[in-house]
């Protein structure tokens, strides 16, 4: 089946809305690039799904053996890894990332439970059911191989070779643990699937009694009951990490309270807060508005490399925004909004009309910024920047005009697909693989689901997205990601059957299409 119409559809529909615009924007401001001309509509961001990302994760080698099993590490032409003649992309990798070519015999939960997630959204965007097969595919796979049945929670990896998982549960993070729940719960968002809530509820409360330190006030980066199987490498020390509370918030939180029965929802918003409140009162410096990466030596609260970038930052903010949104807390909700557009400003480079990665202090006490554009940071400060163009539309001409237009010209491989992990400063060198366990579809997907949504909504477009339910089920928890918005139109028919017999069968769904409007 053919899904390109609704691409020229919602083009043709947005384009006289935003002649307007791009004449204000004319006006008020240079334009820095000659593609910055390009409409910012939801048409053009499918057109970047189907062109620029669909095809890197529809070529077989990305669907493993059997399907669903799916390879963590992949040349950047999108071949399979070589252990005996690496390709350029695992070689003379830069100093930090020596660990990298050691892990290449193992798939990673992590980047399977993300693929889940990438699959989700190209079907959540496009409505074709094989992006729906392959999710389904890969939670099947996780929750058959990735989850640890006898000491509770999930592996971190599982050897290429022989299916032999790691052993030491004190070297699994809580970040390992909460992406592992990503991709089960984007699934859960699209179908509510219950065979898979249970699983969810379980893992969700394994991290919490394990990992959160009452004492402390804070989730821990590893367990401490199994404190003594952690290695010399002081990468597994109890750590208080950031990412430890952000990701439980972005990784599966957020989006499914709305959806869950009680009592978990509820206990679930506690929770929600709970960590909102530590994000804020423990890691974030009201002085150089951002939020530190690890609170546990005195230098980590110091405005160095390595210790606070845009990219954490601003998610951190665009969570509480959404958390105060969800719980009706104004004051989380200020105060996301208000630091986000002071970092906005200060990520932006106008010179460039793009986005810089982390703010650090040089020799001489002057903050300087780092000007490399790594792929996920860019990603997360469009994203912030799309959101509040729901309250404020003038951040479209004031950034993202120029941002996204960038990203596609610049970070999209045009010849092999997906975008590129690293481009340096000043010659836009790339540096490092297109696709390991901590780079899969994750951003590249969540990107373009939230540019979808925000460019369509700030230009008064109704948006267009797929869920697939049982039976009686249709209408029930829809709600445009993280987002709210009413529902303009909702058409119900059978899942259409995928034309791979390899594929599990999704034909107990309907699929649902569902036009929102007045999204905030």
């Amino acid at each position: 089946m053919n899904y390109q119409p609704k691409a020229i559809r919602l083009f043709l529909r947005a384009t006289l809305v935003c002649l307007s615009l791009i004449l204000l924007i004319t006006i008020r401001q240079p334009i820095l690039a000659t593609s910055n001309s390009n409409i910012l509509s939801g048409a053009r961001w499918l057109k970047h799904v189907e062109e620029d990302l669909n095809p890197w994760w529809l070529d077989k080698n990305a669907f493993g053996e059997p399907i669903g099993n799916f390879p963590s590490f992949r040349c950047d032409d999108g071949e399979p890894v070589n252990l005996s003649e690496l390709c350029p992309a695992f070689e003379n990798l830069p100093s930090d990332y020596g660990w990298l070519p050691l892990a290449l015999d193992k798939n990673f939960i992590v980047s399977q439970s993300r693929q889940v997630y990438s699959y989700g959204v190209a079907y959540h965007l496009t409505g074709d059911p094989k992006f729906l097969s392959l999710a389904k595919a890969g939670v099947d796979w996780i929750r058959q191989y990735g989850l640890d049945q006898e000491n509770g929670g999930s592996f971190k990896y599982l050897q290429i070779a022989d299916r032999q998982p790691d052993l030491f549960v004190g070297q699994r993070t809580s970040q390992d643990l909460a992406y592992t729940l990503q991709g089960m719960s984007f699934y859960y968002y699209l179908t509510r699937d219950e065979e898979i809530l249970s699983d969810i509820i379980s893992l969700k409360n394994f991290i919490f009694d394990n990992y959160y330190d009452s004492e402390q006030g804070l989730m821990m980066w590893t367990p401490g009951k199994y404190e003594s199987q952690n290695s010399s490498d002081e990468y597994y020390n109890q750590r208080k990490r950031l990412i430890s509370q952000l990701d439980q918030i972005n990784g599966y939180m957020l989006l499914l309270i709305p959806m869950l029965p009680e009592p978990y929802k509820s206990e679930w918003k506690e929770d929600l807060i709970n960590l909102s409140e530590i994000l804020i009162d423990k890691f974030y410096s009201p002085k150089y508005n951002v939020f530190w990466l690890d609170l546990d030596k005195t230098e980590d609260r110091k405005l160095l490399p390595g210790k606070a970038d845009y990219g954490h930052t601003i998610k951190s903010l665009w969570m509480i925004y959404h958390t105060g949104q969800l719980v009706d807390d104004e004051s989380l909700i200020n105060f996301a909004t208000t630091n986000a557009d002071r970092l906005l400003q200060e990520a932006y480079d106008s010179d460039s009309g793009t986005w810089t990665s982390a703010p650090f202090l040089d020799k001489n006490g002057k903050i300087v910024r780092d000007l490399d554009k790594n792929w996920w940071i860019y990603a997360e400060l469009d994203q912030v920047a799309g959101t509040l163009s729901l309250i404020e539309p003038s951040y479209v001409g004031k950034y993202l005009q120029s941002t996204v237009n960038w990203w596609f010209d610049n970070m999209v491989d045009l010849t092999n697909h997906e975008v590129w992990n690293l481009l340096t400063s000043p010659k836009l060198e790339k540096k490092l693989p297109k696709q390991y366990h901590w780079k899969n579809g994750y951003h590249s997907y969540e990107h373009a689901l939230v540019g979808y949504i925000t460019s369509g909504a700030t230009l008064g477009d109704l948006v267009e997205l797929y869920f697939a339910r049982k039976q009686g089920q249709e209408q029930e928890s829809i709600r445009p990601y993280y987002y709210t918005g009413q529902i303009a139109e909702l058409e119900i028919e059978p899942m259409p059957l995928v034309a791979d017999n390899n594929l599990p069968s999704i034909s107990e769904l309907n699929k649902v299409t569902v036009t929102f409007r007045q999204i905030k």
